[in-house]
């Protein structure tokens, strides 16, 4: 008994955290995770490497299927919290590490789930979280990320063309707008056509709605906008810093944000590696801006998208170290989801995620008239 306690306290000390972010809960999923941070435990990217499902914000709007869905595919011992509010995380962590190491109820939610024929052993749904959220690809061949390859029937295959294959990507992933989905038709890996809309919210809101008028939380959430492109590039020590600058700003720092994204920056310019890995991935021409009704600043690659998210961090921050808490944040401006799905056309899907985050969070169900609003 001696030895099974301590296990299982080495197994709490290094749980792993699957965050599931509704829409209108990013403040709340900034806070939970320093909150897991500051545990010692580590965020999950799939459901078969997590401990603990944690459910940031009010689930609604369908997103209550891909949260079940999420939570039987997690293996035992496991645990589920749920976080209203920033105020909520360390409680809501504390109940699931005392979850954890609850023998009793962990043997019974596995037989539990035996009986329902879902065990610790079955591996239904693991795959199906990473880019499809909850579509079920059993009898397909999977890529390294859980992707599933397209595949068809013989008769379909006339040995020159691709087959094509209907795939979703959201609303619940690692370094994804809350909420949004893109269904994508695939000829191999390549995205031929893709559709973008908003699920989990309030009909006709925002994906991520609106948030706090509080310059260090708007702030905030311009670094963790740089942080999911970094991370998606691979780039994990450049997405700490900029998680970093966030976790300061929530810590009303501003100052000390404000170095990191100088230096971020700097590092950023100068990075052979990013400009080989990003250059030239997502360009967006000035007519193509126009046509969607995008602003200026979308124009380029996804690293000199990059490069305007860290521009917006570094003002925000900058804004908030001057004036505080009241200062206004410059406008950012909107993407319409209708030109989100256009953008991805001829992209494989490792880049078409990179081409989402770097056109930042700020996006919204209906096209934005540029022309008009600029000769208002």
């Amino acid at each position: 008994m001696g030895l099974r306690r301590w296990v299982v306290g080495r197994a709490v000390r290094a749980a792993r955290v699957l965050v599931v972010e509704c829409p209108g809960a990013r403040p709340a999923r900034m806070a939970a995770e320093q909150a897991v941070a500051a545990r010692g435990w580590r965020i999950a990217q799939t459901p078969a490497s997590a401990d603990v499902l944690l459910v940031v914000g009010e689930v609604r709007g369908g997103l209550d299927e891909v949260v079940d869905r999420l939570w039987e595919a997690l293996p035992g011992p496991r645990a589920r919290a749920d976080v209203r509010t920033e105020g909520d995380a360390a409680a809501a962590l504390a109940r699931a590490a005392a979850v954890l190491v609850d023998g009793r109820g962990q043997r019974a939610d596995a037989e539990q789930r035996d009986a329902a024929g879902a065990g610790p052993g079955d591996d239904t749904g693991g795959h199906d979280h990473d880019d499809t959220g909850g579509h079920d690809h059993d009898d397909m061949d999977m890529a390294p990320d859980g992707i599933p390859l397209a595949e068809g029937a013989e008769q379909d295959r006339d040995g020159l063309e691709m087959d094509a294959l209907p795939v979703r990507l959201g609303p619940v992933l690692p370094d994804w707008p809350a909420g949004l989905v893109i269904d994508v038709v695939l000829h191999g890996d390549l995205v031929v056509t893709a559709a973008a809309a908003a699920v989990g919210g309030p009909e006709h809101d925002p994906v991520s709605e609106p948030l706090p008028e509080d310059t260090a939380t708007v702030a905030a959430a311009r670094c963790d906008d740089v942080a999911a492109v970094l991370a998606l590039a691979g780039w994990e020590e450049g997405a700490r810093a900029a998680r970093s600058a966030r976790d300061v700003l929530l810590a009303r720092r501003g100052d000390d944000a404000r170095a990191t994204l100088v230096d971020l920056r700097h590092r950023v310019e100068h990075s052979r590696w990013l400009r080989w890995s990003l250059a030239g991935t997502g360009t967006v021409t000035p007519e193509r801006a126009r046509d969607l009704g995008l602003a200026e600043d979308v124009v380029g690659d996804c690293r000199d998208r990059l490069l305007v998210l860290i521009t917006r961090a570094e003002a925000a921050a900058r804004r908030y170290g001057a004036s505080g808490l009241d200062a206004p944040v410059p406008d950012v401006p909107a993407v319409p989801l209708t030109a989100v799905g256009p953008l991805l056309e001829g992209c494989d899907l490792g880049a078409a995620r990179l081409v989402v985050a770097s056109l930042g969070s700020d996006l919204v169900p209906d096209p934005v008239p540029q022309r008009e609003a600029a000769g208002a």
